[in-house]
């Protein structure tokens, strides 16, 4: 019998989480109480595929945010396949959290919830991505809390996408940054800084005018980041994977680029600041 080292409330919450996740992502690999890798430390109670390249795993706890949680979402995340990792515990105690503390910790860490009540029914309370993935929305506050109201509820928005779909995500805090390169080569064209050419180019041909034009000579750094950032952005965002590990090396690389993006846009909005210029941008 599985789950002998839990209790018999616990068992019936393994149970009955366990039933739900196969109903919902399939009973492909279903592993129970065994390691994801010798690499990881943590043993999920459970864990199991969800489609091709990512794992479903949950840790069958009352005590909501266990220490093997906290210790383990660091490895999870290095993991060279993509991994979402719930906590399933009994309603009572999910509601029994003082205030959702801890609930509202494991949401901002990247974990999932899911709740089993004396009836066995079964609630999803909280979906999470893989923790490769994850960006609270405490960080991303944090990150762009120097960008005006503007970009900032345009990062708001490509957050939203990012958290469903991480290459659409990238390509949405990608298209910011173009929004706001075509703002810059529209200023600077309305001061006679570029011809008018510039503005029927394309976007990596418009920067290198503004890198060219003495007005950005002490800009270029922020430019040339802003050219790197759409190369590789776009190269990243539209490959798709042709393995679990190349799906988990994707994902690193569109949080990456996605808080890159909000770094490239931080210094965008400093140059247009600092010349004198309007940023108003427009996004698809």
């Amino acid at each position: 019998m599985p789950f002998e080292t839990l209790s018999d409330r616990l068992k019936m919450v393994a149970m009955c989480s366990l039933n739900h996740c196969k109903a919902r992502y399939g009973g492909n690999g279903v592993k129970v109480e065994q390691g994801l890798s010798e690499a990881i430390m943590w043993r999920p109670s459970y864990y199991l595929k969800a489609g091709k390249y990512k794992i479903i795993a949950v840790e069958v706890e009352d005590n909501l945010y266990p220490e093997s949680l906290k210790g383990a979402a660091y490895e999870i995340s290095h993991y060279e396949m993509p991994v979402s990792v719930y906590q399933a515990c009994s309603l009572e105690s999910y509601q029994g959290d003082p205030k959702h503390k801890k609930v509202n910790l494991l949401r901002s860490h990247g974990f999932g919830i899911i709740t089993v009540d004396d009836d066995g029914n079964v609630v999803i309370q909280h979906n999470c991505v893989p923790l490769a993935q994850h960006i609270s929305p405490d960080v991303l506050e944090r990150e762009i809390r120097s960008l005006s109201k503007q970009l900032k509820v345009a990062f708001r928005s490509a957050h939203d996408v990012y958290h469903t779909n991480e290459g659409q995500g990238l390509q949405d805090a990608g298209q910011i940054i173009e929004a706001m390169i075509s703002e810059l080569a529209k200023q600077a064209h309305k001061k006679n800084v570029v011809s008018n050419g510039t503005l029927s180019k394309p976007l990596g041909s418009q920067i290198d005018d503004l890198y060219a034009a003495n007005a950005f000579n002490n800009h270029r750094a922020a430019l040339g980041g802003a050219r790197d950032f759409i190369k590789e952005f776009r190269n990243t965002a539209s490959h798709p994977p042709k393995s679990a590990k190349q799906a988990a090396e994707k994902i690193r690389k569109c949080r990456k680029g996605f808080l890159d993006a909000i770094v490239i846009a931080s210094k965008l909005k400093a140059v247009s600041s600092a010349l004198g210029y309007q940023m108003r941008i427009h996004t698809t």
